[in-house]
């Protein structure tokens, strides 16, 4: 089953709300996943004992904090009895990364469209391609923006993106957009179908986006998949 890995050395990249937000959405479409939650601040973690505390729901199985020699078994482990496997890495050089990303069918980096994003984006490129170099095989990744505004796009938006795309660097068409709804996901511990639209602006474009975002993933998967049987 699909194992996907998310890291970027950059804090508030939106890695977790990635993270999060895809769970949410394969789980709303019946697929069973579980989430490592392997980033220091363990804020998915968090969102879900803050659920279990309110006598609500996990959509999802999570593990959190796996120690460095536990990764391989609880991948392994979580991979047999799970549609997809997601992972919220730190980003940094460590064994933990190198263990998940050896193990990964997918590595999505996720950047916010700045200068710095950008070019920490590329140090986790450099990341996964020499953790490939180490495996002899190569780590397929996108990079996927994570929080970009809704309105049109800055300048500065569209010369990053060009900058990017220039590199030739694979990138998902779909990212997530700035909403509210990701954020008060966080904030009251729900899910998108939980939140309504008198606490919530722009709650149907969320879900929309979630969707969309989520079919992306899919399709980057199905890709990889035929390129792995030529």
């Amino acid at each position: 089953m699909p194992v996907i890995s998310f890291a970027n050395p950059k804090g508030g990249s939106g890695k977790s709300t990635l993270v999060l937000v895809l769970g949410l959405e394969f789980a709303r479409q019946g697929t069973s996943l579980a989430i490592i939650d392997a980033d220091p601040n363990a804020v998915i973690a968090d969102w879900a004992a803050r659920r279990v505390k309110a006598g609500l729901h996990v959509p999802f199985t999570i593990v959190s904090r796996p120690k460095e020699g536990e990764m391989v078994a609880t991948i392994g482990e979580l991979s047999q009895s799970h549609q997809f496997v997601l992972i919220d890495l730190e980003g940094t050089a460590s064994r933990l990364l190198s263990r998940a990303f050896a193990r990964s069918s997918l590595v999505l980096i996720p950047l916010n469209p700045s200068p710095i994003d950008a070019r920490l984006a590329a140090s986790a490129v450099q990341l996964v391609q020499e953790e490939g170099e180490a495996l002899e095989r190569s780590i397929p990744y996108r990079l996927v923006y994570s929080c970009y505004p809704a309105a049109i796009a800055t300048r500065s938006f569209r010369r990053i993106d060009k900058e990017i795309r220039d590199e030739q660097l694979p990138m998902l068409s779909e990212g997530l957009v700035q909403r509210a709804a990701f954020r008060d996901i966080f904030d009251f511990a729900n899910t998108l179908e939980e939140l309504t639209e008198d606490k919530t602006s722009g709650l149907e474009q969320a879900r929309q986006n979630a969707y969309a975002v989520a079919q992306e993933v899919v399709n980057a998967l199905k890709e990889i998949q035929r390129e792995n049987q030529k």
